[in-house]
């Protein structure tokens, strides 16, 4: 089959809509400035905020009535210009489901009233409901009026994994239109922890630079609309370009590291350009994830010319426009590449998109329609049990014990139910790993805004705050398992299994694996449970694990 891209829509640094976006990158120069709509002591770092208020955001949106987090707002404008573009109706709307990535949620809100929370404060308690990633996602949804919400949350690959997300989808005939891609806001919280992590930079970034030295946050959301090509044709669309291939890898290398050799970086790209039967001197363009940071750029430039040897092709990383966006970085740096294709008439454009924990990602792009395949899964499908933590069990035997110290005592717990389901399966490698989560590393989170509030914006700990991503835990099975294939967390407000499920059989049905390990972990700390209990909100630390294959 072959998948068109029909809609888009951007919101950036660079400004808001199409257009503008597209005459700033044309005409170069950084949009990178000090925070101002960010309250942060830090002023040394130049980051791209989108150059709008939530009021202002909220205006253009058309809900000044309603109070959503900036998260929200971005991606709303965003979100609307694609189904605009695109044309698509209501009727059509009630049918089209919204694949989004993205992992502040509502930070900005939760940063704001954490204080008060603590003290008893619940005026504003209302608002923990949007602290959710995947609330961001429904209120997404429910605003445009498309049919339900799926949530990726792999660091600063999550739009591209929601790409791919929609993509198989279509291949396996689920739904004929689908609308991808992410948002996100800047946040104390993740602006902090980057610091943490000491590679924030006081200047302009310059990736792929002898002298670099650093990233520059950014903030955004871009979406595209996906349809099957004839769907597309029959109805007259306009046609921005074509999926021609994508993958998604994993490096299982180090929690934040890339490694040295790219593997993870070469093993997206390759994997990429076999699927659309490209080889890889057709490839004029790569649109890099280059974030300026020496390890990031050292590790993907060896994986370029690892792929394309000595005729490289024109390699550009956009971030020193926009500041890297992480969630978002991935379906903003596609809409660029769509551009540029546009500009220089390139056949062929390579998009990256690389995330914490060595989640790799890639997708191929055309100026003409190329075929992909379809539901090409053959044999009969297998589970094991349903494996799930009750009590502590022993896991000494399956951690090592300074990597153990590191992890919180229901991450570990996740460590020997997927062993268990692994030695039932006889598997000790998988192809793939799907996790579910509803927070991600909240008892790390709740650490760090407890810190917030009693020391303000200093000495954040970059191992909590590695931690406290959504996909920490799928990073650290992969690293366990030595898993260096597909990789992916999917966040959930009901059933985080049934969801890491679903993602995983979409890509066993598609031929993305013939072997998955499905696992889902929700912990929260016991402020932050009785924070929800309070707005009648239940949430129960467990833990599952199941391996589902092929013959």
């Amino acid at each position: 089959m072959q998948i068109a891209i029909t809609g888009i829509g951007i919101v950036s640094a660079l400004g808001i809509g199409a257009e503008a976006n597209r005459k700033r990158l044309f005409a170069g120069g950084s949009a990178l400035s000090r925070p101002a709509i960010l309250s942060t002591i830090h002023g040394e770092w130049p980051v791209g905020e989108v150059p709008m208020t939530n009021a202002e955001l909220a205006q253009l949106a058309g809900v000044q009535d309603k109070a959503y987090c900036r998260n929200v707002l971005l991606g709303l404008v965003a979100l609307q210009q694609a189904l605009v573009s695109a044309e698509i109706d209501e009727e059509d709307k009630k049918i089209m489901p919204l694949i989004n990535g993205t992992t502040v949620g509502g930070m900005d809100i939760t940063e704001q009233h954490y204080a008060d929370w603590l003290r008893g404060n619940t005026d504003t308690l209302h608002w923990i409901r949007q602290h959710e990633a995947a609330e961001t996602s429904r209120l997404l949804a429910q605003e445009t009026g498309l049919d339900r919400a799926v949530t990726i949350s792999t660091a600063c690959s999550s739009a591209l994994n929601a790409l791919i997300h929609g993509a198989a989808m279509l291949r396996m005939g689920a739904v004929r239109q689908v609308v991808v891609g992410g948002t996100e806001a800047m946040t104390i919280f993740h602006l902090n922890g980057f610091a943490s992590l000491g590679i924030l930079s006081e200047h302009i970034c310059r990736p792929f630079a002898e002298d670099r030295d650093g990233i520059n946050l950014g903030e955004g959301a871009a979406y595209l609309v996906l349809e099957e090509a004839e769907c597309a044709r029959h109805r007259g669309a306009h046609i921005y370009g074509y999926i021609a291939g994508y993958a998604n890898r994993c490096d299982a290398y180090h929690q934040t590291a890339s490694s040295p050799e790219g593997d993870g970086a070469y093993a997206a790209m390759s994997a990429t350009l076999d699927m659309a039967g490209v080889m890889p001197s057709q490839i004029p363009y790569v649109n890099a994830h280059g974030t300026a940071t020496p390890n990031n750029d050292a590790s993907e430039w060896r994986a370029i010319e690892r792929l394309f040897g000595t005729k490289l092709p024109v390699v550009e990383s956009t971030k020193p426009l926009t500041g890297h966006t992480t969630s978002a970085s991935g379906s903003i740096e596609v809409v660029f590449s769509l551009f540029r294709m546009e500009q220089k008439q390139y056949e062929f454009a390579l998009s990256n998109a690389f995330g914490f924990g060595g989640n790799d990602s890639s997708v191929l792009l055309s100026r003409h329609a190329v075929d992909l395949p379809e539901n090409n899964q053959d044999g009969g499908l297998h589970t094991t049990n349903l494996y799930t933590s009750e009590g502590e069990k022993e896991y000494k035997t399956v951690i090592p014990a300074m990597q153990a110290r590191r992890m919180t005592p229901l991450l570990r717990q996740l460590l020997v139910v997927a062993h268990e389901a692994l030695s039932e399966a006889g598997i000790s490698t998988p192809d793939g790993i799907v996790v579910g989560t509803r927070f991600g590393g909240m008892v790390p989170t709740e650490q760090l805004l407890s810190q917030l509030v009693e020391t303000g914006e200093h000495d954040f700990s970059p191992a909590q705050f590695m931690n406290s991503t959504h996909n920490c835990a799928a990073g650290t099975l992969a690293r366990s398992l030595q898993c260096r294939g597909y990789n992916t967390t999917v966040v959930s407000s009901s059933d985080t299994f049934a969801e890491a499920k679903n993602d995983a059989m979409l890509m066993l049905r598609t031929g993305t694996a013939k072997s998955m390990l499905v696992c889902s972990i929700d912990e929260i700390g016991d402020t932050w449970r009785q924070l929800l209990e309070a707005e009648q909100i239940s949430v129960t630390n467990n833990v599952k694990a199941q391996v589902i294959w092929f013959d």
